[in-house]
């Protein structure tokens, strides 16, 4: 059964209005800032825009550019005390936006004030949700269990499935529980993903039990990459939790008609993951494997498609 959804909260709105940007920041720049952000290090993020209604586009770049943001406090910072203070004061200037004083000094707050403005709703309680969850795996801290990566994913990518469907104006259970198994799909995808860049910097954060069941051992990752024995073993256990998720979610649209006719973009993440799933599968569960890193030239097409057909 699903976990109990946070409780949504409507934005205070009072002295919005009158709220101005620090160091003449504009609404503007603010955007060409996320976009570009997302072009350089999320590209499956950047091709979504074009495809998400205007009026939720800034929610869109500024939620993104914040996850982006958050997952790059590790390489930013040298050991995790810095990462935690990174943290709260991402905590403290969110936190603000719920207030009637708004701190507005980077682009990502200034283009959720923005969104918030139109009177759109963005759960405070998922955007804590998805910091702690952040704060709790810095410094490359490895997951215990399988279930314990599907929880990280959960508060991470599921909550910005759940924000990314109240961006568009969307408050039904019944599509917050399709969000979230896309959610989960696309964070434990996410993880597989950096399975190579981790490796890169000695980590390994494949969860423990999963590793010990099939006999591998983290140095062998770091030392002998796609060779360690029983790594693609592992991985495709792993892989196999997502595709449920991906499986699950797609049975569920089949059964809430009604959802058809709703703003499909915020369900288009789960293309890129899923597009990953099948290269993965086809290069034997190998996350080395380079070809595995390169931007997929059809992406775009893809998304077209998925997003015409109401499909992922």
């Amino acid at each position: 059964m699903l976990r109990q959804l946070p409780r949504r909260h409507s934005p205070q709105l009072r002295g919005y209005a009158t709220a101005a940007p620090a160091n003449g920041l504009s609404v503007d720049s603010a955007r060409e800032y996320c976009l570009n952000l997302l072009r350089k290090s999320d590209y499956p993020s950047h091709l979504l825009t074009p495809f998400i209604p205007s009026t939720a586009r800034d929610a869109h770049l500024a939620l993104r550019a914040l996850n982006l943001e958050l997952s790059l406090i590790d390489t930013a910072t040298s050991n995790p005390i810095l990462g935690r203070m990174r943290i709260q004061h991402w905590r403290t200037t969110l936190g603000s936006l719920y207030t009637a004083h708004p701190t507005l000094n980077d682009p990502i707050s200034l283009l959720l004030h923005q969104h918030l403005q139109t009177g759109r709703s963005l759960s405070k309680s998922f955007l804590l949700r998805l910091l702690s969850a952040r704060e709790q795996y810095l410094g490359g801290v490895p997951f215990d269990t399988l279930d314990a990566l599907e929880s990280y994913a959960e508060n991470t990518y599921g909550s910005l499935q759940y924000l990314a469907l109240e961006s568009v104006g969307v408050a039904r259970g019944e599509l917050d529980h399709i969000g979230s198994h896309v959610g989960k799909m696309v964070g434990i995808v996410t993880i597989l993903r950096g399975v190579p860049y981790v490796a890169d910097k000695g980590t390994v954060t494949l969860p423990t039990r999963i590793l010990a069941d099939h006999g591998v051992r983290g140095e062998d990752v770091i030392r002998e990459r796609g060779d360690a024995k029983g790594l693609k073993d592992a991985v495709f256990e792993v892989a196999t939790r997502a595709n449920d998720h991906l499986i699950t979610a797609r049975k569920m649209v089949e059964e809430t008609p009604s959802c058809k006719g709703l703003p499909w973009a915020t369900f288009l993440s789960a293309v890129p993951a899923r597009d990953y799933l099948e290269r993965l599968e086809k290069k034997d569960f190998d996350p080395f494997e380079k070809s595995l890193g390169k931007k997929g030239w059809l992406m775009p097409w893809m998304l077209y498609k998925a997003h015409s057909g109401k499909s992922f």
